[in-house]
Parts: C-alpha cells; sequence; structure tokens
C-alpha cells in the first residue's frame, strides 16, 4: 500500500474520533471568528520561504540566484506596498537576508510571539516537467490530491537542514503519513478566513497577463499549520519553467506579483474591518514594445514641502497617448518596467483629496492618496506630521 493509502487508512479508523475533535474545533473557529468581528489587521508577518543554506529550489539552472532570492525579492515589494499604503499596519517579516536561515518552527513562534492578524508564506515551485506553470495559493487542510501532499511534503522535508528537527518537532516526520493525522485536528481554526484571502489572491492571479492561477488549494504545510491567525502559502510560479522563470527573476515580475498580492490584501482587509480602502490600481493588460516610445518629462519634487498627487493607476504599458490621461495631465513613473500615473501637484490635503473624487468620477474608481517629501515618497500620516513640523518652523 502506497503512503497515501497507509494514511487514509489510518483516518478511516479514527473516523469517529476525529470528528469529535473537528466539531470542537469548528466551535472554536466560530467564537474566535465573532470576537473578531470588530478587530483591525494591526500586524502581518511576511515569511519568505527558505534562506541561509536553504536554497529552495534551483530552478532550471540558468542563473545564480534561486527560489529563496525569489521569495524574499518578492515579500520585501509586498511589504513597502502595505507600509507606504496603511500606516496602521506593523508588518513583520521573518528574514530579510537571504545569508538567514530560520527553522520552520521559529518562523511559526515569530509569528504567534508577535500576535499577528495573518501569516503569508511565499515560495516558488518546482516540478520535473519544464511545462508545469502558474501561480497557486494554499491554505491549511488535508488533501486528497497526490500531487499536493507531495507539494507539502516536499516544503516541510527543509526541517531535515535542522540538527536537532527531532527534539524541536515532536518526533514530527515529513515524509511519514502517520505524522499529518494531527494535521487534521487543526486544519479549521481560521480556514474561513484564510480562504477568503487566498480566493483574493487567486482572482488577482487570474488578471495577469504574464501567469496563469493554479486555483486555491488545501495541503498540510508545517509552517502554516501552527500559527494561530488566518494563514496562506504563496507559490509564486515554477522557476523549473525556463519561461516563467524569467519573469520571476526579473525586477518587473517580482514587483507585478507584489503588487497582485498586494491587491488582494487591500480588499481583504477593507471587508475584514467593514471599511472602504483606498487601493491601488494595476490593470491586467499585455506588454507590448511600443515602436515610438514617448519621452518622459521628470517631474521631481525641488522645494523642501510635502507634495500629495493623486495615484490613478499602475499599468504595464505607457498610457501617455490615451486621450483621459492627456486631459488629466498625468505624471508618468516608469518602475521596473511598470508604468505608475500621477495626477494633481498639491501641498493642501483638502484639494488633493477634492481632486482625488473628481478622477474617481472620470472612471479612476482606485485612485488614492500619496504624498511626496524631497522627492521620496511617504505615508500620508508621515507627509501631515511632517506638514505641521514645517509649518510650525515657518
Amino acid at each position: 500500500m502506497s503512503k497515501l493509502g497507509n494514511l487514509y487508512y489510518i483516518f478511516s479508523r479514527n473516523a469517529i474520533a476525529l470528528l469529535l475533535l473537528a466539531a470542537l474545533f469548528l466551535c472554536t473557529s466560530f467564537i474566535d471568528d465573532k470576537k473578531k468581528t470588530n478587530s483591525k489587521i494591526r500586524t502581518i508577518v511576511i515569511d519568505p520561504g527558505h534562506g541561509g543554506h536553504d536554497p529552495g529550489n534551483l530552478g532550471t539552472g540558468r542563473y545564480k540566484t534561486t527560489e529563496k532570492h525569489v521569495a524574499l525579492a518578492i515579500s520585501l515589494k509586498l511589504g513597502d506596498y502595505i507600509e507606504n499604503s496603511f500606516s496602521d499596519v506593523n508588518v513583520i517579516y521573518t528574514r530579510k537576508t537571504n545569508e538567514k536561515f530560520l527553522k520552520l518552527g521559529e518562523r511559526t513562534q515569530l509569528a504567534n510571539d508577535n500576535n499577528a492578524d495573518l501569516f503569508i508564506s511565499v515560495h516558488c515551485d518546482a516540478w520535473t516537467s519544464p511545462d508545469a506553470f502558474g501561480a497557486g495559493v494554499y491554505v491549511m487542510g488535508m488533501s486528497k490530491l497526490k500531487a499536493n501532499m507531495d507539494i507539502a511534503m516536499k516544503e516541510n522535508a527543509v526541517i531535515y537542514l535542522e540538527d536537532d528537527y527531532k527534539e524541536n518537532y515532536d518526533g514530527f516526520d515529513p515524509n511519514s503519513p502517520e505524522s499529518y493525522i494531527v494535521f487534521s485536528l487543526t486544519q479549521n481554526t481560521h480556514l474561513d478566513q484564510s480562504l477568503h484571502i487566498a480566493e483574493k489572491i487567486e482572482q488577482e492571479f487570474k488578471s495577469l497577463s504574464n501567469s496563469k492561477s493554479r486555483g486555491v488549494k488545501q495541503a498540510p504545510f508545517y509552517v502554516i499549520s501552527r500559527v494561530n491567525m488566518p494563514s496562506i502559502l504563496i507559490e509564486t510560479g515554477f522557476l523549473t519553467n525556463p519561461k516563467e522563470e524569467d519573469f520571476l527573476q526579473s525586477d518587473k515580475g517580482q514587483d507585478y506579483l507584489a503588487l497582485a498580492i498586494f491587491r488582494a490584501f487591500t480588499a481583504y482587509k477593507e471587508n475584514f474591518e467593514g471599511t472602504t480602502s483606498e487601493k491601488e490600481s494595476i490593470e491586467p493588460v499585455v506588454v507590448k514594445e511600443d515602436k515610438e516610445k514617448t519621452p518622459i518629462p521628470k517631474k521631481e519634487i525641488t522645494i523642501e514641502k510635502v507634495v500629495f498627487k493623486v495615484q490613478i493607476g499602475t499599468y504595464l504599458k505607457s498610457m501617455l497617448n490615451d486621450a483621459l490621461f492627456k486631459e488629466i495631465n498625468a505624471e508618468q513613473q516608469v518602475i521596473n518596467g511598470t508604468f505608475k500615473y500621477y495626477a494633481g501637484n498639491e501641498t493642501d490635503k483638502s484639494s488633493v483629496d477634492k481632486l482625488k473624487n473628481q478622477l474617481k468620477e472620470k472612471g479612476f474608481k482606485g485612485a488614492f492618496v500619496v504624498a511626496f517629501y524631497k522627492g521620496e515618497r511617504i505615508s500620508t500620516k508621515e507627509a501631515l506630521d511632517l506638514q505641521t513640523k514645517i509649518n510650525n518652523h515657518e
């Protein structure tokens, strides 16, 4: 009998006990969710997979950088988007360098010790066939699909890189089906909320012209089974697929994926808190090389005052020749192959808020206010505080 067959044979023998315990966890989950009805998302832990002497998967071998590098790059970009847009959210990384190695238990403990409201683990996939491609999102749960179990076992096997893994994980063996029985008892605690953000990320991945979504799946990943909060694990794409590897290894691809996850987080936060937030707009357009490139005027902020602008969207091609963008005299900024557009150049917050509402009426539904100081983008809260200090010294 196969390992997977043994697993379900064991499940069937313990069906009654598992059902009773599952019911208990469902009740706990219901009570916990009721408690969080009026909560706000204050802390998010972003977990770039692997690191240090654990390189993750090596991809096709054409690049010196591996999964650990790509996962970290996407994670840092995602954190930057969140920190710049939500001053009330504390972003914590399990690692911020490629040299750092963390045990799986250390990752989960960090999230639990900080009472995080959300845990996002970022990875890249690999397969024996170079044809496999696309991004997928996983939530905690047992899977009947061998492929999902194989991926989870592969990721969990990183504990073998730890010298004292037998003592740290109470005898848990990533390659033993029997070890996964306990996972079925913990999967329901935050499953609804985990599925909620997973589905929003999956929707964003569907809009990406450079990739495809492999859907939302359940699998027993250790790192999302031991955290006391909604948690997901994202496989951002296959490094073993040459075309997708090129996309994942590029700044442009990493930024685009981080933006997609950020948009999903924004929608999740908005729904969770029952508020309407101002989220960045990213359009799912196909990248095309323009034969005639429009000169990009540089509009640098030279005066040492806080300046407010309205960001109206992020695109994968230049929109300067679009009639509506000409009408509003949009300012273009190119970052890692993506095109960001702004309107306005105000020193008064009320004036830029009025402009934002006007732009929304024109069709830019995702327009939101951003702030700059000495040419550098800062949060609106920082801008208002800084503006007060500057005015007091004038």
